[in-house]
């Protein structure tokens, strides 16, 4: 039986609502639609609350980030006592530059716990290791230039969800990954071309309904691997033996 679609209610959308100026300009940036950044976010929202399960590991997401940056901050200290945000600042840029590549896939508990810039952080679910990605290999966005050199005040930012502009930049530079992992997957022989081509082939609803998966999802999302084999049992261009 296939999964109901979610209903939003007042209180998932309350937050789109405040941002829409901020999600157009990061889709104009990022070249992504603004209804799948929204969608993004929306999706995000209503899955914290959506059941106690997901509550607890939302407010289990939150502790941990918590106790993370205030750990950050302290050590920041010690590292930079003139400026405690400059050092943890620091410290936070070598952790991620030791495992750049870092990533998980769906819930991933295990690897969350083990690495604190994986968890999930404030309203909008961004891992803060997407987010610090983000902003290192866009400098020039306006929404990331106050933590270019200050990561520390993102990760808090993010926590406390009080940067709309922050929070949309990142989702619409993560979802910009997710097309062209998209484009790579369906690319036949290697080509990339033929990648972007069925992408584009793909209507609107389905291209927005595929990017809030990879949000959800990470890298590999169920639904882009259900459309491949789809593809591939009707013997589609879309299926690739060269596939990631």
């Amino acid at each position: 039986m296939a999964r109901k679609l979610p209903s939003y209610t007042q209180d998932n959308l309350a937050l789109l609502g405040k941002m829409p100026s901020q999600i157009a300009a990061a889709a104009a940036r990022y070249g992504v639609p603004a209804e799948a950044i929204a969608g993004a976010l929306a999706q995000e929202q209503f899955d914290q609350q959506d059941s106690l399960t997901n509550y607890a590991r939302m407010v289990g997401s939150a502790v941990l980030a918590r106790e993370f940056l205030d750990r950050m901050f302290i050590d920041g200290r010690t590292r930079n006592r003139l400026h405690p945000t400059q050092g943890a600042s620091d410290i936070i840029l070598d952790r991620y530059n030791a495992d750049p590549n870092a990533m998980t896939v769906g819930k991933d508990i295990r690897k969350k716990l083990g690495n604190p810039l994986l968890v999930d952080y404030g309203p909008s679910g961004m891992k803060f290791q997407n987010a610090i990605r983000a902003i290192l290999n866009n400098p020039d966005d306006p929404a990331f230039a106050p933590y270019v050199k200050d990561l520390y005040s993102a990760g808090v930012a993010l926590h406390k969800g009080s940067d709309h502009a922050l929070m949309a930049s990142t989702i619409g530079a993560y979802l910009r990954e997710g097309v062209r992992n998209y484009q790579s997957n369906m690319s036949v022989h290697g080509n990339l071309t033929t990648g972007i081509d069925a992408w584009k082939r793909l209507d609107p609803s389905t291209r927005n309904a595929l990017l809030v998966q990879f949000y959800k999802q990470g890298p590999t999302p169920k639904l882009a691997l259900k459309k491949r084999d789809d593809c591939c049992a009707e013997r589609l261009p879309l299926c690739s033996p060269n596939r990631r």
